[in-house]
């Protein structure tokens, strides 16, 4: 491309006939003016383009980082959505399987408490009816051994009373027997002429008592009765 000092330095050979060389000068002169303004405006329009083109890619570069970013950035919130919502199910999950656990585990340990309270009921009420039936069974001893002993005393007491009237006729009989020389023979051995029949009848309850005395205790009469 021709510059304005090319078209200024230009020379062109004389001729026979040519042009008006100072019309031709004036003309170059006017022209390289004009050419100068153009090569100038040309040149700054090429700089404008060129920085336009520059910073249209330098945007363009721009946008495609922004729509990486863009793009990435979405993806990554894709992905912290989908962790989050499958770390959350997870725990979600896990959560269950713990309330599951807490559940069975507190319904096993009701189940074997609720059974533990029933063998002790039940360990409980079969005592207490071992015992009534131990206390029937010595109520029923006591009774029975109370009867047998009711009858017993009772057959004692009916030998004891039969054997005193039988004692008691044998004396009145050994008495009637000896006639009242016997009662005088006591009463004086009493020393006492005056007693009459009250030392007749000491010597009466005497002889009753000696009697009796021979008899023994009662309650061996009562054991051997037993026996």
């Amino acid at each position: 491309m021709l510059t304005p000092l090319d078209i200024q330095k230009k020379e062109f050979r004389r001729s026979f006939r040519g042009y008006n060389e100072e019309e031709v000068d004036k003309f170059l002169d006017q022209l390289v003016q004009n050419y100068e303004a153009l090569y100038l405006e040309n040149q700054s329009l090429k700089e404008k383009l060129e920085n336009g083109e520059a910073a249209m890619a330098r945007y363009l570069e721009m946008e495609k980082v922004i729509k990486n970013a863009v793009i990435m950035a979405q993806k990554n919130a894709d992905d912290l959505e989908r962790n989050a919502r499958q770390e959350a199910e997870l725990l979600l999950e896990d959560a269950r399987l713990r309330a599951e656990k807490i559940i069975g585990d507190a319904e096993g340990k009701a189940a074997r408490t609720l059974q533990e309270a029933r063998e002790r009921a039940r360990y409980r009420i079969e005592e207490a009816e071992n015992r009534v039936r131990d206390v029937m069974e010595e109520y029923r001893l006591l009774n029975k051994q109370v009867q047998m002993f009711r009858v017993k005393f009772r057959s004692f007491l009916e030998a004891q009373i039969s054997l005193l009237d039988d004692q008691e006729e044998e004396v009145l009989e050994m008495m009637s027997n000896f006639g009242s020389g016997w009662l005088e023979a006591a009463a004086g051995r009493n020393g006492d002429d005056a007693g009459g029949r009250e030392d007749t009848d000491s010597a009466a309850g005497a002889a009753r008592g000696n009697l009796r005395a021979g008899e023994g205790d009662p309650g061996e009469q009562g054991d051997d009765g037993d026996r």
